[in-house]
């Protein structure tokens, strides 16, 4: 219900194509809200990506995003967002939180993102390969507004995107 009041986007806000999760420290899943399958059926294979990655440098106030048809996620406008929670004053985490939203737009040849006519991930839209969203705690705008624009197909809302990540934080 937070992401659903949070998000700027009508695909999150009103079409609720979103999902949450929580995983367990070895990144299975553990407790689901009731909404998309298809995000759930491999979210947590981008948690466990996200594990494998970063378990020697993970630390309180890290959030990692992903949309990488490759390492678990299903198109590029489906972006995840990853949270290792730790107890006070531990460094195991506990657990993990997970969203799922579909972005309106995410670049690409064509609004909208995913063009049928793509030959190249790239041509879908900005591709999210374990992106280091905050940081110690700081989000990291400028390095995410960058990613968001930078590339031969940008995103066309860097806004809107940047909004519903927060909402998904």
């Amino acid at each position: 219900v937070t992401l659903q009041n949070t998000a700027q986007s009508v695909n999150i806000k009103e079409r609720l194509d979103f999902s949450c999760a929580v995983f367990d420290a070895d990144g299975k899943l553990v407790a689901n809200a009731p909404h998309m399958p298809v995000h759930l059926g491999s979210m947590g294979a981008t948690v466990m990506e996200v594990i494998r990655r970063n378990a020697a440098t993970m630390q309180p106030g890290h959030v990692y995003a992903v949309n990488d048809p490759y390492h678990g996620g299903t198109h590029l406008p489906d972006v995840t967002v990853v949270t290792p929670v730790y107890q006070d004053g531990r460094q195991d985490v506990l657990f993990y939180v997970a969203s799922r939203g579909h972005h309106a737009e995410i670049g690409g040849l064509t609004p909208g993102s995913m063009p049928a006519f793509s030959r190249t991930v790239d041509e879908e839209g900005v591709l999210f390969d374990n992106f280091r969203l905050v940081n110690g705690g700081r989000f990291e705008e400028a390095a995410l507004r960058a990613q968001l624009l930078g590339g031969p197909h940008p995103a066309r809302n860097p806004g809107q995107n940047i909004a519903d990540l927060k909402a998904q934080i």
